[in-house]
């Protein structure tokens, strides 16, 4: 048989060590949550910030290119069957 004191300084050490390991554990858990929290929110700025500038960018080449005015009268000298049909392939 195990002296009393010998079973009962095992338990408290036990004890000890294990309050020891979860404190321990418990912190490197909040880090890696506090890691990923901080990755998660940078790359929703990433995001956001390429959508900006592929808006940017979409209104910049809109602003550039001026609306094409395609003439519909065929009896016209200006009229252009190529520029009618492309107008008439965006339009549908």
């Amino acid at each position: 048989m195990v002296n009393s004191a010998v079973a009962n300084v095992g338990r408290w050490s036990a004890l000890a060590f294990g309050l020891f390991y979860g404190y321990t554990h418990n912190i490197s858990l909040q880090n890696q949550a506090e890691k990923k929290k901080i990755e998660a929110e940078y790359h929703h700025k990433e995001r956001l910030i390429e959508q900006a500038r592929l808006a940017y960018a979409k209104k910049q080449v809109a602003a550039t290119t001026a609306p094409v005015e395609v003439v519909l009268d065929v009896e016209s000298p200006d009229f252009d069957f190529e520029k009618f049909i492309k107008q008439y392939e965006n339009d549908n």
